[in-house]
C-alpha cells in the first residue's frame, strides 16, 4: 500500500476528486446567500473553491508548517478545512478569505508573490479570528504531566502562550495532554481511519496532529 508521506501540505487528489468537488455545493451556495457582494464580481465555482482551499492549505503549511522556524501563526487544523455543512469551518474560512480579498481590492488571490506575503498572513489571522468569534474554532487547553522535567516544562510553558493556548492542572479539562517521550518508543507506527472513499482511505497517524492526515 502506497502511504503519502506525512508533511502537512494538502492532499491534492482528494481535494480534486469528484466526490470532494461535489461536496463544495453548500459552501458556494452559502457563501452566494450570506456574502454575496464579496464574490458577485466573479462567482465561485465548486472547482475554484475546492482549488482555493489546495492553495490556503499549502501557503500555511510552507508558511506556518514545522518546518518553519518562528512562524508567525498557528496552522488552523485539517478538519476546518473538510467541514462541508452548511456555515461550517470551511464556509467561514472561504468567507473571510473573500472578504479580505475584496477589502484589499485585489482581482485575485496570489500567494505565491513575496510581495504578497503579509497581507497573506493577515488574512489568515483574520480567518482565524472568525473561526473563534463563530464558535468552529477553540483554543487549546494543555495538561501538561508532573512527570516533565522542570526546564522543559518552562520551554513548554512559553510555546503554549505563542500559540494562544492555556495550561490547566485539571487533566479532564483539557484538550491535550503533554507526556514525558518514552524511554523506548514501539517500532510500529499506530493510524486509524479516518474516512473510506472508493479505494483510498484517509489515515490519522497516532502521535501526529490532524495535520499530516493523509
Amino acid at each position: 500500500m502506497a502511504v503519502r508521506k506525512k508533511d502537512g501540505g494538502p492532499n491534492v487528489k482528494y481535494f480534486e476528486a469528484s466526490d470532494t468537488v461535489s461536496q463544495f455545493d453548500n459552501v458556494r451556495v452559502w457563501l452566494g446567500k450570506n456574502y454575496k457582494k464579496y464574490i458577485q464580481a466573479e462567482p465561485p465555482t465548486n472547482k475554484s473553491l475546492s482549488s482555493l482551499v489546495v492553495q490556503l492549505l499549502q501557503f500555511q503549511e510552507e508558511v506556518f508548517g514545522r518546518h518553519v522556524s518562528n512562524p508567525p501563526l498557528t496552522k488552523l487544523p485539517m478538519k476546518s478545512f473538510v467541514d462541508f455543512k452548511a456555515g461550517g469551518a470551511l464556509c467561514h474560512i472561504l468567507a473571510a478569505a473573500y472578504k479580505f480579498k475584496s477589502d484589499q481590492g485585489w482581482r485575485r488571490f496570489d500567494f505565491q508573490n513575496p510581495s504578497r506575503m503579509d497581507r497573506n498572513v493577515e488574512m489568515f489571522m483574520t480567518i482565524e479570528k472568525s473561526l473563534v468569534q463563530n464558535n468552529c474554532l477553540t483554543r487549546p487547553v494543555i495538561y501538561l504531566s508532573s512527570e516533565i522535567e522542570p526546564k522543559l516544562l518552562g520551554k513548554l510553558k512559553d510555546i503554549i502562550k505563542r500559540h494562544q493556548g492555556s495550561v490547566t492542572d485539571d487533566k479532564q479539562a483539557s484538550s491535550h495532554v503533554v507526556v514525558p517521550i518514552p524511554a523506548s518508543l514501539e517500532e510500529e507506527e499506530w493510524v486509524r481511519p479516518v474516512m473510506k472513499r472508493d479505494k483510498q482511505m484517509l489515515l490519522h497517524w497516532g502521535y501526529w496532529p490532524d495535520r499530516c492526515d493523509c
